[in-house]
């Protein structure tokens, strides 16, 4: 079973570096592990937008919690889903 996270993020507000932080740091802890059965992928957006997607999941938004998401709190998801 595969997992695949979906980061959609702001263009114009400025959120490219924190969305490419966090997806170099997943891939960095899952990706030479999982190979092919894990992947991150980036989307853009606008309106102040930074959400985290796991299977087309929504587990994180940034406008709900006012704050970005932290490197723990999305692998706590991943290793949920890997698990589950």
């Amino acid at each position: 079973m595969g997992v695949n996270v979906r980061i959609v993020y702001c263009v114009p507000c400025g959120h490219l570096p924190t969305a490419l932080e966090l997806a170099k740091n997943l891939l960095s802890r899952y990706g030479q592990r999982l190979n092919k059965k894990f992947s991150v992928t980036l989307d853009t957006s606008d309106g102040g937008t930074f959400e985290v997607y796991i299977d087309g999941e929504r587990i994180f938004s940034r406008h709900e919690a006012r704050r970005f998401p932290t490197l723990d709190e999305i692998a706590e998801q991943v290793d949920k889903r890997l698990n589950g």
